[in-house]
Order: structure tokens, then C-alpha cells, then sequence
């Protein structure tokens, strides 16, 4: 079975000020951010698990949704390809994350007019697809797919519904497989990959994490664990509940490579 493989995966801490993160339209529960910071820290332990040495940043107070550090870069071959993030409020996470990377990655900037995120641009172990939507525009795809082109991959632009990013709808699993909510993206364009539904319902648990050979998965989405379960990968189930309600999911919290 093909799996995504890692070695490193980079994390950051919840800011103290993560309550004040930008909410999901017509979501305003409050977020406790000291179950925010344990739900991390178990997410953390599964990945150390799973065989990734953690490079972890301090959170910054400046930025309350910088634990969504996935937003900020995109690992491509050799190279860091470092983002320009379509919320306003975002812009300036990256330099942290720059620093990191630089250390052992090439680094290279996406930068004004072109946005994008990280949320949007999902990869399928040989190709990429980057999500149009509020938060990556035209500029941001083409700045991408020219960088995926210099490193030998292709990328694929994707023009999105009503929804936040492209992984907020669909995740590969591994061995051609991607986990999907429907109705936000023209399925046509994943005829090379066997697609894997889940209900209405569950659409939230479209966002999963494989890690060498393992699907960590939302915890409380039962027939979606059946299903992938049923496709031959192991599971692993965590608490997702207040990074929910700031509109952010599994692979939000981590840059694999």
C-alpha cells in the first residue's frame, strides 16, 4: 500500500489569545483554550508516535490563529515554499516558520498580490491540488505551480464552494485514496483517485492526517472511521472540539515532510 511518508513535522504552541481567532460564520461557542492546548498536546504525542521528530515554535500572543501553522508553508521537494496567507490578520506568522524551515529546507516566498494557504493545497504523492477559494486567489495557484513545476511536480487548480479550504472537503489517505465531503469541488477532477465519501453529516471529518502508513482521524465520526478503516488503513482517533470552532482541523496544526 502507498503511504504518505514523514520524517519531521512542524508544530506551534496555542496563543493565550486563541479566543480571538477567526471564527467560522455563525459559530460563536466559546473556545477554551486550556482544553485547546491539551487537544494539541495529545495531537502532538500521536504524531511523535507515528515516528515524526517535532521542530515545535512558541506561539505568539500577535497572532491568535498561529497554531494553524500549515497555513503558512508547503514543504515541495528540496524547497520551503513559504506563503502569503489570504486572511490579513494572518499576514506575519510565516516569519517564524520561515526561520524553522530555513534551517534545513531552501526557502522560497509567495508573495503580494498572489495569497494563499495551506489548507488549500493538497497533495497526492505525485501531483498537486490547490484549492480557489477566499483565501488563495488566481496569483497564489499560478506562484505555486510554477514553484511545483521547478521541482518536477504538476499542480492542478481546483475552484472551490462554499468552504473555507480545499482540506476542509477532501484528504489523501494514501494508495489513491481521498476522503471527501461532496458538493464543494467537481469530483471529475480526482478521476485518477478512488474517492471516498462521507456523509452530510459528518462533512467535518473530511479533514484527516495519514502518516506513514496511519490516518489520524476526528474523534466522535464513527461511520467515517468505518469507512476508512474499511479501505485497509489503521486509525487513530483525537479531540478536535475547539480548534472546530475556529474553523480549523487536523492537518491545520502540522507541516509534514
Amino acid at each position: 500500500m502507498e503511504t504518505l511518508e514523514g520524517k519531521y513535522a512542524v508544530v506551534r504552541g496555542v496563543a493565550a489569545t486563541y479566543d480571538q481567532c477567526i471564527r467560522p460564520p455563525g459559530v460563536d461557542e466559546p473556545i477554551d483554550v486550556g482544553l485547546a492546548v491539551k487537544q494539541h498536546r495529545r495531537y502532538c504525542d500521536v504524531l511523535e508516535s507515528l515516528g515524526l521528530e517535532l521542530i515545535v515554535l512558541d506561539p505568539d500572543d500577535k497572532y491568535p490563529d498561529c497554531c494553524f501553522v500549515e497555513d503558512t508553508a508547503v514543504v515541495v521537494g528540496d524547497s520551503a515554499v513559504i506563503l502569503n496567507p489570504g486572511a490579513p490578520t494572518r499576514v506575519g506568522e510565516q516569519a517564524a516558520v520561515r526561520d524553522a524551515l530555513g534551517r534545513v529546507k531552501t526557502t522560497v516566498e509567495i508573495t503580494a498580490p498572489a495569497t494563499i494557504d495551506g489548507g488549500d493545497v493538497l497533495f497526492t504523492g505525485d501531483r498537486y491540488f490547490v484549492g480557489l477559494t477566499t483565501r488563495t486567489n488566481q496569483e497564489g495557484f499560478e506562484s505555486f505551480a510554477r514553484i511545483a513545476g521547478e521541482n518536477n511536480y504538476k499542480a492542478t487548480a481546483v475552484p472551490m464552494g462554499n468552504i473555507l479550504h480545499l482540506k476542509s472537503a477532501g484528504t489523501y489517505l494514501g494508495d489513491g485514496r481521498i476522503l471527501f465531503a461532496r458538493g464543494f469541488f467537481d469530483e471529475t477532477i480526482f478521476c485518477n483517485s478512488t474517492l471516498i465519501p462521507v456523509s452530510k453529516k459528518d462533512e467535518y471529518s473530511a479533514n484527516s492526517l495519514a502518516v506513514n502508513g496511519s490516518v489520524i482521524i476526528i474523534a466522535g465520526y464513527p461511520r467515517t472511521r468505518t469507512a476508512i478503516e474499511a479501505e485497509g488503513f489503521e486509525t487513530i482517533e483525537v479531540e478536535m472540539s475547539e480548534f472546530k470552532k475556529g474553523g480549523g482541523s487536523l492537518t491545520c496544526l502540522s507541516i509534514i515532510f
